[in-house]
Order: C-alpha cells, then sequence, then structure tokens
C-alpha cells in the first residue's frame, strides 16, 4: 500500500499477534515489518481492530506454549496500545458468526474467525492481518500475502 493514499482499516488476527510477540515464530519476522511499517507510516492502515475473542486465542496460546509472563504481557501491550481499538460483537454480529459457521462446514474455520469476519463487514473493512488463508476464503485481503506488505 502506497503512502499517498488514505489509511484502511485492518483487522489484526491472532496468528499475527503471536508472531509478533514470539520470536521464534516461523513468521515473527514478517509480523514485525507489518506492526513496524504500520507504526512508522509507511503502511497506511489505521485503525488497528482486534476483538475479545482474539485475545483470548492470543493469550490461551501463549500460556500453553510460552508461559503465563509472556500471555500477559502480550495483552497488556495490546491493550495500552494506542493504536489498536479491541472490540466485542453485537448480538447481530455475533448471529451473523455462527450462521457463517454453520454455512462453512466444509471448511475449518473458527467461530472467532468467523465473528472477526462479521465484525469486519459491519465495519466496511476489507484488509485482514492473518498468516492463515481463512480469511481468503472469506473474501478479505489479507496481509502480506495478498499485498506484499513486509
Amino acid at each position: 500500500m502506497t503512502s499517498d493514499r488514505r489509511p484502511s482499516p485492518l483487522f489484526v488476527d491472532t496468528g499475527a499477534l503471536y508472531a509478533r510477540f514470539v520470536s521464534d515464530d516461523d513468521n515473527h519476522d514478517a509480523a514485525m515489518s507489518v506492526f513496524d511499517g504500520v507504526r512508522d507510516g509507511e503502511l497506511r492502515y489505521r485503525p488497528l481492530y482486534t476483538t475479545r475473542y482474539v485475545l483470548s486465542e492470543l493469550t490461551r496460546l501463549l500460556l500453553y506454549r510460552k508461559g503465563h509472563e509472556q500471555a500477559a504481557t502480550a495483552l497488556n501491550a495490546v491493550k495500552a496500545s494506542a493504536a489498536f481499538i479491541v472490540l466485542s460483537p453485537t448480538n447481530h454480529e455475533y448471529e451473523l458468526a455462527c450462521e457463517r459457521f454453520a454455512q462453512f462446514g466444509d471448511q475449518k474455520i473458527t467461530l472467532v474467525d468467523h465473528l472477526t469476519s462479521a465484525m469486519a463487514d459491519t465495519r466496511e473493512v476489507e484488509h485482514i492481518f492473518s498468516f492463515d488463508s481463512d480469511f481468503q476464503t472469506l473474501g478479505f485481503v489479507v496481509l502480506p500475502e495478498d499485498t506484499g506488505d513486509i
């Protein structure tokens, strides 16, 4: 994304946050490149959205793989960041996600990803920062794979 364009809102998924906070993750360098680019203004994504459910997934993964201290550090960093808006789904978004979960019975897409999808749709967000293909299946532009933003 070029710097002369207006900022686009961006949803940040669990895998992107996990890679950001785990230095030995295969996607750590790519995650840092995207986050640094957003911070420095080279990548024009604002606001950054995530959800309480994404943070729940993140802390669960970190707790069991890396320990409580790293899980708490990551949670506190996201909550304290002025760049992030942490959302909870409305009843409508939750019901929409449940409907979509049922419709995609041939896919292994989690309810949390469907919630993110529903919340992105209601906010007209087209870009999701993720390292899995679920959001491509759901029709989103995925950073960095689809955009080359690294």
